[in-house]
């Protein structure tokens, strides 16, 4: 199989599986009124009890980076299926201006997490106590269990494996990215040169090709994202409310009967929105 042939079964593929996860979605929402989880969200308002707020720069942070990662589809999705005339040039404008933004945010993330007094690492590090609720977790999500297993951690397993899930791919997608950038400014060499030309050119047959290959892994990176990242806002819209509005900054919602059972160390799917894939959480 060419090339050629590959990408169009990308195509089809990400595209039929974006589909179905567009039919689970409401599906698994609705499985939500027979179990009793809308009733005690959304009506009684018993979500999870938290004790602990996401600070204001990983927040503006990961604001930033949600909007920037939203050209980024969208403009990437556009270079691929240009669907009104005339626009591929000022997309890919768009498109790099927003990679470097994200790529600075990413590390200015990474800097915070690791290097900044607030550094919150540790918290999206797994364990063994972590791998012992995966379990229960899966469960939960699956409805085959109405208990979410207690940990003393801010994120449950499954958050913390998504984010580190995410930080990867971020890494994969700066290196691709940047290895599709063709023009020769940096003392005669491309960015796709010095990044894969030189050594992936040698072993495919040429920088072309191996251009071809960075981009073909770049355009699966991204239907990851976008599939992982309609989960999330779901999970974010449905798993505990009252903290997704608290990182968009709203904090006035009444709620009432606040605190589920579950106790208040583990927090919901969206609470930070996507640091280890997210990495701007």
């Amino acid at each position: 199989m060419n090339l050629t042939e590959l990408n169009v079964w990308l195509d089809v593929v990400f595209t039929a599986l974006y589909a179905v996860v567009l039919i689970v979605l409401p599906i698994h929402f609705l499985l939500s009124i027979p179990k009793g989880r809308f009733r005690k969200k959304f009506i009684l308002g018993k979500w999870p009890e938290h004790d602990h707020a996401p600070p204001t720069q990983p927040k503006l942070l990961h604001h930033t980076h949600m909007v920037m990662m939203i050209l980024l589809a969208v403009s990437g999705m556009y270079i691929r299926f240009p669907f009104f005339d005339g626009g591929r040039t000022p997309m890919r404008y768009i498109h790099y201006f927003a990679m470097i933004v994200v790529t600075v945010v990413l590390l200015w993330r990474l800097w915070y997490a690791f290097f900044s007094k607030a550094r919150d690492w540790r918290e999206f590090a797994i364990g063994r106590e972590d791998v012992k609720t995966a379990l229960g977790v899966i469960l939960y999500y699956s409805y085959f269990s109405n208990t979410k297993p207690h940990v003393a951690a801010k994120y449950n397993v499954m958050q913390k494996f998504s984010y580190q899930l995410f930080l990867v791919l971020m890494f994969v997608q700066v290196f691709t990215g940047f290895a599709l950038v063709a023009q020769p400014f940096i003392f005669g060499f491309s960015p796709r040169d010095l990044i894969v030309g030189w050594w992936l050119g040698a072993l495919v047959g040429s920088t072309d090709l191996a251009g071809w290959y960075a981009r073909t892994l770049h355009y699966i990176v991204n239907w990851l994202f976008i599939i992982m990242t309609t989960v999330h806002v779901y999970l974010s819209a449905t798993e505990d409310v009252p903290v997704t509005l608290d990182f968009f900054f709203v904090k006035d919602l009444e709620v009432k009967g606040h605190g589920d059972g579950h106790g208040g160390a583990h927090a919901p799917e969206p609470a930070a929105a996507a640091v280890a894939g997210d990495p701007a959480s």
